[in-house]
């Protein structure tokens, strides 16, 4: 489903933002102010990338993605057969 590649790409890049957005302050901000929203920046920061597991999670739940094999030993559940080295 495109809609949920959308929205994954969607929150990654907002955390993205807001890690530049947390760099800005840092950078710009005077003593008191700059550090709150360098910390607000990167609070939202974390927010929108426990958005993105959690999200990622319902999705596999709710069947709209499913997770493909990693173990290049197993295909479909069943062992590749292995052939004999070449003499």
């Amino acid at each position: 489903m495109w809609w949920v590649k959308l929205i994954v790409i969607v929150l990654l890049l907002a955390a993205l933002f807001s890690l530049g957005r947390a760099l800005m302050a840092l950078v710009k901000g005077e003593k008191g102010e700059g550090k709150s929203k360098t910390m607000r920046a990167l609070a939202w920061r974390v927010g929108f990338s426990v958005a993105v597991f959690l999200f990622i999670l319902l999705s596999m739940m709710m069947g709209w993605i499913t997770p493909h094999d990693v173990n290049p030993k197993l295909r479909y559940g069943q062992p590749i057969e292995q052939q004999a080295p070449a003499e």
